[in-house]
Parts: structure tokens; C-alpha cells; sequence
């Protein structure tokens, strides 16, 4: 399966916050049965953040090793525009269905599903996608 994570998804586990232990397990998937995909800016967002809490090395390590068992889906000028056409209130949450559209996800991960009841690409958080898998 090709999965876009949203960086919820990403920041449970950098920041161990609540959700941390499904994120984790789904993360591990995504080198075996699943492909991840994020958005380019969230790769922005998550270097600024690291940064924030720690500092600019930790934030490029962080980064690295992202980029070892995620893609970044390639997105422009015309997914942006995609983006702002979207029947969603927020356009972060626009952004990632576009770039889950670009890289032809089959399902955009994370902790905000009712963000996401417009989006053209199903969402479902790590729990619910690994109950899901798990019936299979």
C-alpha cells in the first residue's frame, strides 16, 4: 500500500507523544509491506520543529533518516493550485491530500480524520489502518 503520513503522524513519534506506540508500528510497515510518502513541506515543518526542541543537527539527522524509508511526493505549482481547490477548511490538510493525490496514495494517515471527510484519498489513523491490515 502506498501511505501518505501526515506529520501528526511523524511528530507522535519524534515527540513519543500519545498515539506514539500505532505511529511507531505503522512506521515499521512502511519498509516491508508499505511504501511512505510525505509532503515536501512537511519535511520543512519537521526540520523546523527538531530544530526548535533541539537543534540543527539533530533536526538534519532526524531528516536523514526519514529519507531512508520515506518518499517525498513530488508536487508544484499545479498541486498547490489543486490544494486550494479542495472542499477543505484547512489547506495544510488540503496540501497533504495533494500530495497524496501526486504520489497516488491509497490511504492519507492520521490523528485528524474528520479533517480530512472531503479529501478524494480515504483517511484513517494508524490504529484503524492496522486493524485493518491485520484482518487481512
Amino acid at each position: 500500500m502506498r501511505l501518505l503520513l501526515d506529520i501528526n503522524i511523524i511528530l507522535d513519534v519524534i515527540f513519543q507523544r500519545p498515539g506514539e506506540s500505532a505511529s511507531s508500528e505503522l512506521i515499521a510497515s512502511c519498509s516491508q509491506q508499505n511504501q511512505a510518502w510525505l509532503a515536501w513541506h512537511s519535511v520543512a515543518t519537521l526540520a523546523y520543529l527538531i530544530e526548535r526542541q533541539h537543534n540543527a543537527m539533530a533536526a538534519r539527522t532526524a531528516i536523514a533518516e526519514l529519507l531512508t524509508w520515506a518518499q517525498v511526493a513530488t508536487t508544484g505549482h499545479a498541486d498547490a493550485l489543486q490544494a486550494l481547490k479542495l472542499p477543505m477548511s484547512d489547506l495544510e490538510d488540503a496540501l497533504q491530500v495533494s500530495s497524496a493525490l501526486a504520489c497516488q496514495a491509497n490511504y492519507v494517515i492520521t490523528r485528524n480524520v474528520s479533517d480530512f471527510l472531503a479529501s478524494p484519498v480515504p483517511a484513517l489513523t494508524p490504529e484503524k489502518y492496522l486493524q485493518q491490515q491485520a484482518r487481512r
